[in-house]
């Protein structure tokens, strides 16, 4: 009952007056509770998943001009080895100085192989009907270095009771791609997990890549 009542809460609640904070307060994950192994493996999946949309939506937003706004489906053409897309979409609005404002119209579903999804489905949602600032801005600096920000909600629905956590970049993360195993993965930045009772943890991306929970 308790997950039907909050995922009618997401679905409905389409005010934006920070409805997705409020449902991952009442019904997040008790981080506190989280073993060290636990923390790392939800801030690299959660970590994974935001590039696989960052590449995306990178990808699809070249072929744009300033001041477009278009949406583009996600489905397993974005598949990477770690995250298994099903379906999804993306709204891309081009700004000027290179800057990239990304939502999405439809939540990307998939599945991985981390151990907290227990092989169930996971949605990743920028949806601002959910919360105003929930989005991904991707800014393109000197040197084409693409510097991702984000706000998002994630769902888990392998339990008997769905499962949330919100994650936000504190320090904007370097998007890199690695041509050869067509994985795309963060650098050099910092972010937060947060779940029931605004519990928190951080997680952050080093030079080589590798994510790392605190």
């Amino acid at each position: 009952m308790k997950k039907l009542c909050l995922a009618a809460m997401v679905a409905t609640v389409l005010v934006g007056c920070n409805a997705g904070d409020e449902v991952v307060e009442h019904g997040g994950i008790d981080i506190n509770n989280l073993s060290q192994t636990q923390k790392q493996e939800y801030a690299e999946l959660t970590a994974d998943a935001l590039a696989v949309i960052a590449h995306a939506a990178d990808d699809f937003s070249n072929a744009m001009a300033v001041g477009e706004t278009k949406q583009f489906d996600l489905s397993a053409n974005n598949t990477t080895t770690t995250i298994l897309v099903a379906k999804g979409q993306i709204e891309i609005e081009k700004q000027e100085n290179q800057k990239v404002i990304v939502h999405t119209t439809k939540a990307m579903e998939f599945t991985s192989p981390n151990a907290v999804t227990n092989g169930e489905v996971i949605s990743l949602n920028f949806s601002e009907n959910l919360d105003k600032d929930y989005n991904m801005t991707i800014e393109t600096r000197p040197g084409s270095i693409d510097n991702v920000s984000f706000k998002g909600m994630l769902i888990n629905t392998a339990d008997s009771d769905a499962k949330y956590w919100s994650t936000e970049s504190t320090n904007g993360l370097e998007l890199k791609y690695n041509e050869n195993s067509k994985i795309p993965s963060f650098i050099s930045g910092d972010a937060v997990i947060t779940g029931k009772d605004n519990q928190k943890f951080n997680w952050s991306a080093d030079s080589n890549g590798d994510i790392i929970a605190k």
